[in-house]
């Protein structure tokens, strides 16, 4: 037991420790996808906060490069499209993480709350607040606080004139950074990477960090 609880240490210092390289999304699909599209020319559909904002725009931007390099067209102005492509984004904020700068770390289920020797584990089963270890006896510890961001996509297509949904594509990616806009290029590259895929199908995509 004692082995193990020491591999187990070793294996979340090492994960605390690492670099991140990839962003990890979750990408969920839904789709009617026909195994031939006849037509895959398309017109953004906007709604009505989106027309006059620039942050839609600009990733408005980012999903029509990458719906160019998946085959789509975009029509010219007057001309009648096939499809129409919707998109909407969201940030909330996921979980809190609590921790003092000291290992091992430790998970509590119920309170669904990260942390290192808290007060909400010993108290009760100590005469002291906080567990009395080595340098901690006698003083109150720093405690770390880290916010977890959820960042959430959607990417719709429909046919123009039936409107149909032919495909609903979901994205989310948990971050500490709170900046969706930091997000966004590889959320996208994420919803098309191996579109259209299984239908009903939930991936984890990771895709390298652009340095």
């Amino acid at each position: 037991m004692r082995k193990f609880a020491i591999i187990l240490v070793t294996a979340v210092l090492a994960l605390l420790t690492g670099c991140a390289t990839t962003v990890s999304s979750q990408v969920s699909i839904f789709h009617e996808w026909p195994s031939t599209m006849p037509d895959k020319t398309y017109i953004f559909e906007r709604a009505p906060s989106q027309e006059n904002s620039p942050e839609y725009k600009t990733y408005e931007e980012m999903l029509r490069v990458r719906l160019l390099s998946s085959g789509f067209q975009e029509v010219a102005a007057g001309a009648t499209p096939f499809l129409k492509v919707s998109m909407q984004y969201a940030t909330s904020l996921s979980e809190v993480q609590y921790s003092y700068p000291w290992p091992p770390r430790m998970y509590d289920p119920f309170w669904t709350v990260h942390f290192r020797h808290s007060h909400f584990l010993y108290r009760g089963f100590y005469p002291y607040p906080y567990y009395p270890d080595g340098p901690f006896i006698g003083r109150v510890p720093d405690i770390n606080v880290y916010a977890y961001y959820l960042h959430q996509l959607q990417i719709s297509i429909a046919e123009l004139k039936s409107n149909k949904k032919l495909a609903d594509i979901k994205i989310s990616t948990e971050q500490l950074n709170s900046n969706i806009a930091a997000y966004m290029p590889y959320m996208i590259d994420s919803a098309l990477q191996n579109f259209p895929g299984k239908n009903g199908s939930t991936t984890t995509v990771d895709i390298p960090i652009q340095r």
